[in-house]
């Protein structure tokens, strides 16, 4: 059946107005080998208004966090915070990590001087044992096993520790060189302890920018670094995960205690415990880390919910009992990192109706940022009917571009929608907002 007879069939002809926006979209040059899918619901009456392989699953990249933070929003409440304490157990202390993904994340040492100051209040002026990292909170492992080689190593394929620290990741520093030949390694900040690298980084053509990764998993003993950094720099620095964060975290306290003058006579080691609190510190609230997550579309804080939700198992049962239709959506993370993760467009429109309607649902909504004014929807449809009239999480990876969440017609009428582009021949952004202006406007 044509898209203009099945619009027809559906009764959906006072939507589009005449105009075949779906038809025009999905004949685009740029989506010629593209596996397309669309789905727009109101939020108010049931079904979708127009839709286009709807039932298609597809690979939602970043998108997916709109439906972890919303399903964190309704299962652990808007004040919950993430809570980190410090322990004492006879001669020893403890840094117990309670999952807070935001611990740091200014400077590896923004955590220390109040810790040190509660352990002074404590009557402590020194640690006799062992400085012990706790990070049960969440479990083992940390990388879903899907996520790419190439990810794991930088920044964003950290994953969420039970005890993280500065967003698990650390800063490399290269010399460039001429064109082609090696870039010399001249510092990491945090060094994470423990850890040998191997420098593989050539020197690209000036204004090439940032083509460079770092290759090593949790626990690595060995980083690689390959790929190039722009010549025509004094310096360019790229940003690795922290192999370890809890031992990276506490061996930086450590040598922050020594500076300031307090003795630790043990060793910094990773371990699980309990003890006399002797400090107690709140994250930020779930209303705060959310719009964080959405905007800035941070992994590290959206793994966070995912762990502290308790698995992905969770997550799928909570909108099942909600009467989302499961089927063909498979997952692996909570951030859309995974190339394995589907979902169809139906579901994820679905989801973000439930999502607008419940309690939580305005606050839901703000946490994603505006077309054309914020995060990463700052240039997203600039001087079209969309700004300022959409607001969605956007996703992208290799081949892969989507965006999902609310818009806003002219006529006020609102609606949840899903637009899902995968295996495109060239980046479809224009078009994709070609297609929501058309919309908007009828």
């Amino acid at each position: 059946m044509g898209i203009r007879l099945l619009i027809m069939t559906l009764g959906l002809t006072r939507f589009l107005s005449g105009n075949e926006a779906v038809e025009k979209f999905v004949r685009s040059a740029s989506l010629k080998t593209a596996s397309v899918g669309i789905c727009v619901m109101p939020l108010e009456g049931d079904g979708a208004v127009v839709t286009h392989q709807a039932d298609l699953a597809l690979i939602p990249a970043s998108t997916l966090k709109a439906v972890t933070t919303a399903t964190a929003l309704q299962q652990l409440g808007v004040e919950h915070r993430f809570v980190t304490r410090l322990l004492r157990r006879g001669d020893d202390v403890i840094v117990k990590g309670g999952g807070d993904p935001t611990l740091s994340t200014s400077s590896p040492e923004a955590e220390f001087p109040r810790w040190l100051a509660s352990l002074k209040k404590a009557g402590l002026s020194e640690i006799k044992g062992d400085l012990v990292m706790d990070s049960s909170h969440f479990p083992s492992q940390v990388v879903p096993n899907s996520w790419p080689w190439g990810d794991v190593g930088n920044y964003y394929g950290s994953g969420a520790w039970g005890l993280s620290y500065h967003l698990n990741s650390y800063a490399v520093t290269f010399r460039p060189g001429k064109v082609g030949a090696a870039a010399r390694l001249v510092g990491t900040y945090p060094k994470p302890p423990g850890v040998r690298f191997e420098n593989f980084m050539r020197t690209g053509s000036a204004g090439s920018g940032d083509q460079g990764y770092a290759y090593g998993g949790p626990g690595a003993e060995v980083v690689s670094f390959r790929g190039t950094v722009p010549g025509s720099r004094s310096s360019f620095s790229i940003k690795g995960a922290l192999p370890n964060p809890p031992l990276s975290c506490g061996e930086g306290f450590k040598s922050y205690l020594l500076k300031q003058g307090f003795a630790v006579g043990g060793e910094v080691k990773l371990g699980t415990g309990e003890g006399e609190e002797i400090h107690r510190q709140e994250g930020p609230s779930l209303e705060t880390l959310i719009t964080a997550t959405n905007h800035r579309s941070v992994n590290l804080y959206a793994e966070a919910l995912m762990q502290e939700l308790g698995g992905i198992k969770v997550m799928k049962n909570h909108w099942k009992a909600q009467g989302v239709d499961l089927t063909g959506m498979v997952l692996h993370d909570g951030s859309g990192l995974s190339p394995r993760n589907s979902i169809t467009p139906r579901q994820l429109a679905h989801i973000l109706k439930l999502a607008r309607g419940h309690e939580t649902g305005a606050l839901f909504e703000k946490s994603l940022p505006l077309a054309g004014r914020s995060g990463t929807l700052s240039s997203f449809g600039n001087g079209s009917s969309i700004e300022g009239r959409v607001r969605a999480k956007s996703g992208g990876m290799s081949r892969v571009k989507t965006y999902a969440g609310y818009l806003t017609k002219k006529s006020g009428k609102r609606y949840a929608f899903a637009l899902m582009t995968n295996n495109y021949v060239a980046n479809p952004k224009s078009e994709m907002v070609k297609f929501l202006d058309a919309l908007i406007k009828k």
